[in-house]
């Protein structure tokens, strides 16, 4: 493996392992049943969770891919993703960005 690949795979789980525990803990709240907001701070987070799913899976596919200028549109396609997440994205952000200029610079 080359080291954007490397790279790539080690921010995709460090994505994985930051982002779903904060999804865990922050908007799973039993309280606030029935007020006037209802479940509202669920539709706050929801959408965030769909960015999350592309931003891991072209972070891996990426890693994954032997073609180096695919791999760094997607690298840097993943790490664009993992903006949102903000203080949770910023260490993947870094990587997969890191990858993705790697991959797309460098020459075999």
């Amino acid at each position: 493996m080359e080291t954007y690949q490397i790279l790539g795979l080690i921010g995709s789980i460090l994505l994985l392992v930051f982002v779903i525990p904060a999804f865990m803990f922050f908007f799973n709240r039993p309280y606030m049943m029935g007020g006037m907001m209802g479940y509202g701070f669920m539709m706050m987070g929801f959408p965030f969770f769909f960015m999350f799913i592309p931003a891991f899976i072209l972070g891996i596919i990426g890693s994954l891919i032997n073609d180096r200028m695919v791999s760094g549109i997607l690298l840097i396609l993943a790490s664009i993703f993992s903006l949102p997440f903000g203080f949770f994205g910023i260490i993947p952000f870094i990587l997969l960005l890191i990858a993705g200029i790697l991959a797309l610079t460098t020459k075999k």
